[in-house]
């Protein structure tokens, strides 16, 4: 899935101070958000976090300057990550990315447990076991003619498999 990214700049206050015992406006804080989308309007995201429901501002007038044509592609349900800043008590959108389900690409760290066929399972650093299928195309480094053997430590260097729900080498690196 591609992923849509937009960005926004929060709305800067250019109203005169009338009073000179007004308090100073606070600094921008920069914020991070991942979550799932629960909804999207025009001026805002509800995003579901592990802490709870986080309304977003989205600024209109900066949203304009800065193409969010993206923002009308986000669908409830999506996983984003959000860059936000918190402008006078509200968070104000910067940037939204969607996440995707599926991870490209993933570097696999472990131990060779078993090697058969068109198979590999390798032990994590966690103790898990994670198969991996190979096939012509898969590179081994830093010797090509020698696959890896039980015992070996390997970083492995994989993508979602095309044939199916788990994991297709693209190189097994030994180390």
């Amino acid at each position: 899935m591609p992923q849509l990214a937009a960005n926004a700049e929060p709305a800067v206050n250019t109203a005169p101070v009338e009073a000179p015992a007004a308090a100073p406006e606070t600094a921008p804080v920069r914020v991070g958000v991942v979550g799932q989308l629960q909804a999207v309007g025009s001026q805002s995201l509800a995003v579901q976090t592990e802490s709870g429901l986080q309304m977003l501002t989205i600024d209109g007038k900066a949203g304009a300057e800065q193409n969010l044509s993206a923002i009308d592609q986000l669908q409830v349900g999506d996983k984003v990550a959000v860059w936000a800043q918190q402008v006078n008590g509200q968070t104000i959108v910067t940037k939204v990315v969607v996440v995707p389900e599926k991870p490209e690409r993933m570097h696999y760290v472990g131990l060779v447990a078993n090697v058969a066929g068109d198979k590999i399972d390798v032990v994590g650093q966690q103790g898990e076991t994670t198969s991996f299928r190979v096939d012509a195309m898969v590179q081994y480094l830093p010797e090509a003619s020698r696959a890896p053997q039980v015992g070996d430590t390997v970083t492995v260097v994989a993508k979602p498999d095309p044939k199916g729900d788990g994991w297709l080498a693209v190189a097994v690196v030994r180390q």
